[in-house]
Parts: structure tokens; C-alpha cells; sequence
């Protein structure tokens, strides 16, 4: 039986590095950061900007990209150019306090989506 998910039974798993687990269910997945992995995490990519070390789940469609970015060396280089602009596009505020650059208007999808 499969690892229970956010998003259901996973049917498919990949170890990207210790710590890091991918999982994908028939509708849908994300990434699982075990306690030590989640307290690694910078605290401007944390979801909600706080520790969650009891969870550590991060969807696929968004939320990976800040696993990407505080990872980036278990990841290629054009998912982590897709990292930036996911997080960029889809969590302007994390991107801003990440990087400790504001973003200006048309940067960022769901900051101009706001206006």
C-alpha cells in the first residue's frame, strides 16, 4: 500500500535526497520534507512563513519551487530557473522575502492579479 498524502494514496514515489520525498496520486501530488529537512528550510520559503515540522507537505504546482530554491543542488538548472519563476509568479511575498528585492508590477502574476 502506498504512502497516505494531502492529496490521497500515492501511487509513485521518488527519493530526490534524504530528506526529500516526491509522491504523485492519480489526481494530483507534491513533495514531503521529513522534521530535519523542514527545520533546513529558510524561514522566508516556509509556507505561511512558519515552521510546520510536523507536515512538511509542499504541492507540485507551486509550493515545490520553494523546495527547489533552499535545495537547489538536488535539482537541474532549468527546474530551479522554473523555481524562480513559480515563486515569483505564484508567492510574490515568499519571493520578496527571499530575495529582499520588491517586485515591481508586471513581475509577478498573483501580485498584479491583487491590484
Amino acid at each position: 500500500m502506498g504512502t497516505s498524502t494531502p492529496w490521497g494514496v500515492a501511487d509513485d514515489s521518488e527519493r530526490i535526497a534524504k530528506g526529500i520525498m516526491r509522491y504523485g496520486t492519480p489526481g494530483h501530488g507534491g513533495y514531503h520534507l521529513s522534521p530535519a529537512r523542514q527545520a533546513e528550510m529558510p524561514a522566508a520559503l516556509l509556507i505561511g512563513g512558519m515552521p510546520d515540522i510536523a507536515r512538511g507537505w509542499y504541492e507540485e504546482d507551486c509550493d515545490w519551487a520553494r523546495i527547489a530554491l533552499a535545495f537547489p543542488q538536488f535539482f537541474n538548472g532549468l527546474a530551479c530557473a522554473a523555481a524562480w519563476e513559480t515563486l515569483r509568479d505564484w508567492a510574490p511575498d515568499a519571493y520578496e522575502a527571499f530575495t529582499g528585492r520588491k517586485l515591481q508590477p508586471g513581475e509577478s502574476y498573483m501580485r498584479d492579479k491583487r491590484r
